[in-house]
C-alpha cells in the first residue's frame, strides 16, 4: 500500500489517498479541505475509488466528504459512536454532506484491491474515533490520536484525556516499532520516535507504554 498525503485548510488536515497492492484501487481517509488534490492523484492514476474512510467527524476531517461522494460514489464508513460528532459537524459546514453508509466495527478488516485495513476502537479526541492498520505496509492511519511529537485534544466535546491516553497505549504504542503513523496533521512518524520522543509519552517508559 502506497500513501500520498495532501494538507489543507486553516488547521492544514492531512487528507489520505491510499493507493492498495492491485494498483488499481484506492481508498480516501478523512477527506478534508485538500479533497480536490486527493481527488485530482486518484484520477490520474486511474484508481477506482472503493471507500471513504472516517477515522472521526470534526469538521476539518469532513469538510470535503460531499465532493469525494459526489466523484466517487464510495461508500462513506463511520464509527456508530462518532455520529452524534458527525450531526454537530453538519451544523457548522455550508453545503449538505451525506449519511455515512456502513458503521465499522472494532476489530474488523476492511479489504480493498488486495490490502487489509484493521479498524482499531481509539477514543478520546472524539467518542467514536478509530484507527486503521495496514499490517502488511507497516503503517497506519491514526487520525487525530497521536501526531508528531504530540497528541490530540481533549477539550472538545466528548474528548476525555485519560480515555486517549489508554486509546495511545492499547491501540498506537502497541504496533510494530517501524510502523509508519499517517496522523491528522502534520509529518508522519513512527511507533518508536513517539514511544521514545513525544514529551506526552516518552515518560512514561517502555514498560508503561506497553501495558
Amino acid at each position: 500500500m502506497r500513501v500520498f498525503a495532501f494538507a489543507g485548510g486553516a488547521y492544514q488536515q492531512n487528507t489520505f489517498l491510499a493507493v492498495c497492492e492491485d494498483g488499481r484501487t484506492g481508498v480516501l481517509v478523512d477527506p478534508g479541505a485538500a479533497t480536490d488534490e486527493a481527488l485530482a492523484a486518484a484520477r490520474s492514476r486511474r484508481l477506482d475509488v472503493a471507500a471513504i474512510l472516517l477515522t472521526h467527524a470534526h469538521v476539518d476531517h469532513v469538510e470535503g466528504l460531499a465532493q469525494a461522494k459526489r466523484a466517487t460514489g464510495a461508500p462513506v464508513h463511520l464509527h456508530p459512536a462518532e455520529r452524534p460528532v458527525y450531526e454537530w459537524s453538519l451544523r457548522q459546514m455550508s453545503a449538505p454532506a451525506p449519511s455515512p453508509d456502513a458503521d465499522l466495527q472494532p476489530g474488523a478488516a476492511l479489504a480493498f484491491g488486495g490490502s487489509k485495513l484493521r479498524v482499531a476502537f481509539a477514543p478520546g479526541h472524539s467518542p467514536g474515533h478509530v484507527l486503521f492498520a495496514c499490517e502488511s505496509a507497516s503503517l497506519a492511519f491514526v487520525g487525530d490520536v497521536v501526531f508528531s511529537g504530540s497528541i490530540g485534544r481533549t477539550d472538545l466535546p466528548g474528548g476525555d484525556y485519560p480515555t486517549l491516553m489508554n486509546s495511545i497505549r492499547s491501540e498506537v504504542l502497541t504496533l510494530p516499532s517501524e510502523t509508519t503513523l499517517h496522523p491528522g496533521h502534520g509529518p508522519d512518524t513512527t511507533v518508536a520516535r513517539e514511544r521514545m520522543r513525544n514529551p506526552f509519552l516518552a515518560p512514561l517508559g517502555p514498560q508503561d507504554a506497553l501495558a
